[in-house]
């Protein structure tokens, strides 16, 4: 229970306060205006992170209990914050971020959490005089890699959730509880964001946002690693960082070999070199997606391998990317892509209106059918239900209804993922919920997806596309079937992508011509709500 609502808190905390940072972020002096280096050319607020940190730091207060290394974890993180913070504002020198960092990692050490046993030493602690350094250089050098690798829209945030999904799934293998509920807080965070930051975005993280995810990750490998569960490989923090510590590695080595200092900017991180390779924007966020994939697929696989082939299959899959660069540079190899104009409806069949517009009402209704049948379900509970609730109930509903399109569509979106996983999540809770998760249920939902695909086919390029969050949950949907055993995550994983899909599909199509799924959606999430939140206490 603590695993599902650590990360829901940190969703709804940050896709609440997000909007409203954006709103002032020109008071606040938090806009990322155009550069030579950066590929937007419109000033747009760097806010992001802030709602993301918050977000995520609320709900670890909210349900870990406290001892003396996850205390230094928390202080760690709100000192990250604090001089990230300061470095979207007054864009602070590389002493003054090195010197919020050295604090923060100075914190975290204090708590207890370090790095002890390395590769290739067994099961002895190693000398603390390689130890200590080794700590410091990999804290501070992961929590750069991460921020320096914040270059395109949805980037960092996207690969690093992946991170925090793999960190969670360690963690629960190993009964890592707290570990698994701080991995999922931040994942939440970088959820809510990345609602806004899917290219085109109109929010970034910046400092504080990178800097933030970069420590958290590189903190919780390491204490996963070398306290939680002394099993897993300690080099198992190259694999589960793998794409930034090779993207960061690899620029400061082809900087000094150009005779520059290894800290000078420039645009020859991955992200960019795939996009002078002929890379779309989204194209290139969807490979280094996957290249991280690899690297978090290879950590999982081989979590409790040897150093060797940790270590090796590592190096394996850097040198392979690097040999692609260096043949795509030397062969001056460049992708092909269609061309913008191409008509993506081609064949008579994709181009007949009565079969558009009946996939159009078949996902309106079906949705609809869904939550008001769960609602249905739900019934009796409902007659039951103390007068208080009742009255939370209504004024959550108009509150709904007062609010401006884009705060409606929020709510929507998030009842639609609280229906997704309520039945499979709240099962023991809620017993007669059980004939919901009977296969017919989920047959439905597997004819809904077909439908949202081929209307998907027929619509036109300008009123729904693919972006690289589509990456990321086809990445997630694989993981949990070839990755996962918990058959439970399997069946919230595939409500989820049916559901959030069919509603996406809406959204893109003028969500108000679907009055019916809207105000259901805005009921089911006001109810499920009103009934969860007694069973907290």
């Amino acid at each position: 229970m603590d695993l599902f609502f650590s990360f829901t808190v940190a969703v709804a905390v940050s896709i609440i306060l997000i909007p409203v940072l954006m709103r002032y972020a020109g008071f606040l002096h938090m806009l990322d205006e155009p550069g030579d280096r950066k590929v937007h050319v419109v000033a747009i607020p760097r806010c992001g992170g802030l709602g993301l940190a918050i977000g995520a730091i609320t709900s670890i207060f909210l349900y870990i209990p406290y001892d003396r290394k996850l205390i230094s974890l928390i202080v760690g993180s709100i000192i990250i914050v604090f001089f990230g913070i300061l470095d979207d504002r007054f864009e602070l020198s590389y002493k003054w971020k090195f010197a919020g960092q050295l604090l923060a990692v100075a914190g975290v050490m204090f708590g207890g959490v370090f790095i002890s046993f390395v590769p290739f030493s067994g099961l002895e602690p190693g000398a603390i005089y390689i130890t200590l350094p080794l700590t410091v250089i990999f804290f501070i050098g992961v929590t750069n890699a991460v921020n320096l690798s914040d270059g395109l829209d949805g980037l960092a945030a996207g690969i690093m959730l992946m991170t925090f999904a793999a960190i969670a799934f360690l963690a629960i293998d190993i009964n890592g509880q707290i570990v698994a509920i701080i991995a999922l807080a931040v994942a939440g965070g970088i959820v809510g964001f990345l609602w806004f930051n899917t290219h085109p975005a109109v929010v970034f993280m910046g400092d504080t946002g990178s800097q933030f995810i970069g420590f958290m990750a590189v903190i919780l490998t390491v204490y996963l690693t070398q306290d939680v569960n002394k099993t897993l490989n300690p080099a198992l923090p190259l694999l589960l960082l793998g794409l930034p510590i090779l993207d960061t590695l690899s620029v400061m080595v082809r900087r000094l070999r150009a005779g520059r200092s290894p800290f000078s900017p420039d645009k020859t991180h991955i992200h960019h070199r795939l996009m002078e390779y002929g890379f779309s924007h989204a194209e290139a966020v969807g490979s280094i997606y996957l290249i991280q994939g690899l690297f978090l697929a290879s950590a999982l696989a081989f979590r409790y391998a040897s150093d060797f082939v940790v270590i090796g299959t590592y190096l394996t899959i850097s040198a392979s990317i690097l040999l692609f660069f260096y043949w795509a540079s030397k062969a001056q190899w460049s992708l092909h892509r269609v061309e913008e104009g191409h008509n993506r409806r081609g064949l008579r069949i994709w181009r007949n209106e009565k079969l558009f517009h009946f996939c159009r009402h078949y996902i309106n209704y079906s949705l609809a059918i869904f939550l008001f049948t769960q609602i249905i379900f739900l019934k009796d509970r409902i007659a039951v239900m103390p007068n208080e609730l009742y009255l939370l109930m209504l004024s959550g509903l108009l509150l709904f209804l007062l609010l401006p399109k884009v705060a409606q569509d929020i709510w929507v979106r998030f009842s639609i993922y609280i229906a997704a996983i309520f039945a499979s999540v709240m099962g023991q809770e809620f017993p007669e919920l059980v004939d919901f998760n009977h296969w017919a249920v989920d047959a439905f939902l597997f004819v809904l997806i077909v439908v949202v695909s081929i209307a998907i086919r027929i619509t036109r390029k300008t009123k729904f596309r693919v972006t690289t969050q589509d990456v990321l949950v086809v990445l997630f949907v694989i993981a949990s079937i070839l990755l996962v055993d918990l058959k439970l995550i399997e069946h919230v994983t595939f409500r989820l992508f049916c559901l959030v899909y069919a509603l996406e599909y809406l959204l893109h199509r003028d969500i108000y011509k679907f009055r019916l799924s809207r105000y259901l959606a805005a009921v089911s999430g006001v109810l499920i709500m009103a009934i969860v939140l007694p069973t907290l206490y």
